[in-house]
């Protein structure tokens, strides 16, 4: 019987053991360096970025590096060793008593962190500090992170935290304001192109340049994405990786598919698009990933057409030439409204009770809206097809609103006065409460006739051409209608009264 070798995922094989390994995050290094050199060392930490950027692993270096020590009586952080310390191990296979990791994705409650709390009292029993890694601890509950605040602002000197997290939005500022905060970026493609040529070469593996692009583009900036995906391609392709069985397994699409499909949408050809939505069918692409794939496309035609420098490896140069011939005639506006409705369409798809149908009337909608033309070019057509005389009086008409428009009261009043002098006297006779265009608000000693105001505002409307609304708080006179000796006598003075008892 031969003894299997038991294997050991890339991504755990070629995990960082010290910063020096540590790969895409120079600055982060740095600073922690100068930190340990000058002896400035945070009672806490925290690491924060996408997945996979090498945060749980950088907390791990970290716990090594503050704990490093040869002879148990000198501890020597620094971010090389030459040879491994007493705790070295145990700490990179987390079995060290005096380093404690939790998960705070299942551990989220305040009896876990009291656990914390209660551990961290005591001196550590084998290296200098006691340091607590915990890894998401955003999904801490509200009680846990108070919990967490009152060491934190009275930590023993023998105790670090180490925190990790990738939504750090969720974390409260009072615990933030107590770490040294570090945002690990994503690692750019050369980066990862470089280290997965090495592993490979390591691995005894043959990967062309193609392969390596298709796996960076794959991994979107995640360095464990990227071996996670060669460990899978070794898996796959027998020790010589290819890049059309390195798409088969990510169910990528064709580029040159997506290009094909890019024009005829942007040509509105929709015979030749029928075509295309049965090849989607036949090969079982996800409709998400078209709609993603058209999207970068659309990305890099708009800046192409803007002239904005592009940085993107997944295509090629001829590609980028066809890029080029196929918006040629061809405005960035038309580009922008196809963007807009692709984003608008990946969450229509990505809701739909059928993807595929959601997906086949999305690529219909865009066929017909590249028909329509340009917002700039219907401007220009419409102004155009005006006679001078036309865009004279538009141009007088407006000109005219904007300046009958009372910029204050005064104005107001004024306008009021001068087409209509009999509202002067109760003009007079009110006070501004507060004035705003559209809307006035009055007061007053006297009795104010409401009909007045009435037409006060209808006086502003057609004025103005606009609404208005004049609100007066007081008291309003009331109209007597009854008929009375008095009230004929006020309005006929020179009338006799013959007999009053017919009244």
């Amino acid at each position: 019987m031969t003894d299997k070798i038991e294997h050991k995922i890339l991504a755990r094989k070629y995990r960082p053991k010290s910063f020096s390994e540590l790969v895409g995050q120079e600055s982060i290094v740095n600073t922690i360096n100068n930190s340990i050199q000058s002896n400035r060392i945070s009672q806490a930490y925290l690491f924060t970025g996408i997945r996979g950027v090498g945060k749980t692993t950088t907390a791990r270096v970290l716990a090594r590096t503050l704990n490093y020590t040869i002879d148990n009586k000198e501890y020597l952080p620094s971010i090389s060793f030459e040879k491994k310390g007493l705790n070295c191990d145990a700490i990179l296979e987390s079995r060290h008593p005096d380093v404690f990791e939790m998960d705070a994705a299942s551990n989220t409650g305040i009896d876990n962190i009291r656990e914390i709390i209660n551990f961290a009292q005591t001196r550590p029993t084998m290296a200098k500090y006691k340091i607590f890694i915990i890894d998401e601890v955003h999904m801490l509950s509200r009680q846990a992170f108070n919990g967490l605040l009152k060491i934190l602002e009275e930590p023993p000197e023998h105790v670090i935290f180490i925190f990790a997290t990738t939504e750090i939005e969720k974390i409260p500022v009072t615990i933030l304001s107590r770490c040294q905060k570090f945002n690990l970026q994503r690692i750019d493609s050369e980066t990862i192109a470089k280290y997965i040529f090495d592993v490979a070469k390591k691995e005894k593996v043959e990967i062309n340049e193609k392969s390596i692009k298709i796996l960076c583009s794959a991994s979107e900036g995640s360095m464990r994405d990227a071996l996670s995906i060669l460990d899978q391609a070794i898996s796959l392709c027998d020790g010589n990786i290819s890049e059309d069985k390195l798409s088969e397994m990510l169910n990528l699409n064709d580029i040159n598919f997506i290009l094909e499909l890019f024009e005829k949408l942007i040509w509105s050809k929709i015979d030749d698009i029928a075509k295309k939505i049965d090849h989607i069918y036949e090969n079982g692409f996800e409709p998400i990933s078209i709609i993603k794939d058209l999207s970068k496309v659309t990305h890099i035609a708009s800046l192409i057409k803007v002239k904005i420098p592009i940085q993107n490896d997944d295509l090629s140069v001829d590609q980028i030439e066809k890029i080029k011939s196929i918006i040629q005639d061809i405005d960035v506006s038309s580009l922008i409204h196809m963007w807009q409705i692709l984003l608008k369409g990946y969450h229509e798809v990505e809701d739909s009770f059928d993807s595929n149908i959601s997906l086949e009337m999305l690529l219909i909608k865009l066929c017909y809206s590249n028909q329509l033309p340009p917002i700039d070019s219907i401007i220009s057509k419409i102004e155009d097809s005006l006679t001078e005389e036309k865009k004279t009086n538009i141009l007088v008409k407006k000109t005219k609103i904007e300046a009958t428009i009372p910029e204050s009261y005064e104005e107001a009043k004024s306008m009021i006065i001068d087409n209509d002098i009999r509202l002067a006297i109760d003009l007079e006779k009110l006070e501004l409460i507060e004035y705003k265009i559209g809307h006035i608000d009055l007061t007053s000693n006297d009795l104010i006739d409401n009909d007045n105001i009435k037409l006060m505002e209808s006086t502003l409307k057609n004025i103005t051409d606009m609404e208005w609304t004049i609100n007066y708080i007081g008291e309003k006179a009331q109209k007597d209608t009854r008929i009375t000796i008095d009230n004929i006598k006020k309005h006929f003075p020179n009338a006799e009264i013959v007999n009053e008892d017919d009244i």
